[in-house]
């Protein structure tokens, strides 16, 4: 029994040996992609001649410190950078509003002053100079009784632009006072004396070549200031000089007062007197200052109606007289009136304004009826329209009918048929 059964049991072992062997060769036998599936690979270790030291636990965390750190900095940098220049934003501006508000107060003072010493207009008030936003002036302006009324648009409202870029304002910082003004309006510099209350006008030379002589002229004013800093004198010279190469300014020949103003005012400080005097000119050295006549106005306002009465010195009652200028609630020119004392001159020249407050007509009225007119055309706003103002004068009979006009810009007349009223060509 135990032979037989051994003898069974070493062919079982064979084939099982076998079937193991056949096993294994099919599994050796998979594709490629079946290799290393599913199988543990234990790591292989390589061999290295150098020595690799393994990071520091602590090293990853001073990395981001030191990262947060910079990020901090770069902030804290920033808004330094940011805080200084909103300080200089600040502090620019702030200069710049100072700047205007400097000469929202300075200019009026001085440009009052040089008007009155350059216009012979009748300046009665000036209006307060106005700044738009933080950096821009606005118009200066001023009312005047102009005596001659043929101007187009509104020739007693006087504006003028500061906010030009033909402007130029120069100040001097250590005396706070403007010393250079150059704009289309007024071309001069300034300087000051006896603590502001002096003003000194420097204006353009100039050259006289006439039957008087070849002259180099430059002209120069004093202005006289009151508490107040209203002008109550004005003194104006003239420098002569001999010519040099016919532009050039030469040695010195002699200085001529040329005129004399003062002004008084009312509590309110409007002007209730005013008096030029003018010397005669003088072209020799040797020649005595004289005084060729002296002229006084008493001014006056009521009910929208300024009064202004002249004086000549010595009295001239032809001359002499009132005007009367009448101005609307709006401050528009109504008209303007004349009577000499001598009660031989009297006439009214009333003004007519269009749709958009300008001058459409100045009509002259002489004992009780029109007798002319002075009518003007504007240019069209059209492109390639004329841009000069035309004028038109129309004389009338005493009916009241015209029959006559003249432009007085191309030269041409006019007449009208007094039978058929029609009105011919301009030739």
């Amino acid at each position: 029994m135990d032979r037989i059964s051994k003898g069974k049991c070493i062919p079982i072992k064979i084939l099982i040996a076998l079937a193991g062997s056949f096993c294994m060769a099919g599994v050796y036998a998979q594709p490629d992609t079946l290799n290393g599936r599913n199988l543990y690979n234990p790591e292989r270790f390589g061999v290295s001649d150098t020595l690799t030291v393994s990071p520091s636990p602590e090293e990853p965390f001073h990395t981001v410190g030191d990262s947060l750190a910079i990020r901090l900095q770069f902030l804290r940098d920033s808004l330094m950078v940011r805080e200084q220049f909103i300080r200089d934003s600040v502090r620019q501006r702030q200069r710049r509003i100072d700047s205007l508000v400097f000469l929202q107060r300075e200019l009026p003072v001085l440009l009052d002053a040089y008007f009155k010493t350059v216009k012979e207009d009748i300046i009665v008030r000036f209006n307060k100079i106005n700044i738009a936003g933080d950096s821009v002036l606005l118009d200066f302006s001023y009312l005047v009784l102009p005596f001659a009324l043929t101007q187009p648009y509104t020739p007693w409202k006087v504006n003028l632009s500061l906010s030009d870029k033909t402007v130029r304002i120069i100040t001097d910082s250590t005396i706070r006072k403007i010393t250079s003004v150059q704009a289309p309006f007024v071309k001069c510099t300034f300087s000051y004396g006896n603590q502001n209350t002096i003003m000194v006008i420097h204006e353009l030379s100039v050259i006289q070549n006439d039957r008087s002589g070849l002259f180099y002229k430059t002209p120069f004013d004093s202005v006289f200031f009151d508490s107040l800093h209203r002008v109550v004198k004005i003194k104006r010279y003239v420098q002569l000089y001999s010519v040099i190469n016919k532009t050039q300014r030469g040695a010195p020949l002699l200085l001529n007062l040329s005129q004399v103003k003062q002004f008084e005012y009312t509590p309110d400080g409007r002007i209730k007197h005013y008096q030029v005097v003018s010397f005669c000119d003088r072209w020799k050295a040797y020649e005595s200052s004289r005084v060729c006549n002296i002229i006084a106005w008493d001014l006056s306002f009521q009910n929208n109606i300024y009064r202004l009465t002249r004086h000549n010195d010595p009295p001239n009652t032809y001359s002499d007289g009132t005007f009367a200028f009448e101005f609307d609630e709006k401050e528009n020119l109504k008209g303007l009136s004349f009577q000499n004392l001598a009660l031989t001159e009297s006439w009214k020249r009333m003004v007519e304004l269009n749709d958009d407050g300008s001058v459409n007509c100045y009509v002259d009225w002489k004992n009780d009826r029109v007798v002319q007119s002075l009518c003007m055309i504007y240019p069209s706003e059209e492109p390639g329209a004329k841009q000069a103002v035309e004028t038109i004068t129309t004389l009338y009979e005493e009916d009241g009918v015209s029959y006559n006009q003249k432009n007085n810009t191309t030269g041409l007349s006019r007449t009208r048929d007094k039978m058929t009223m029609e009105w011919g060509p301009w030739r």
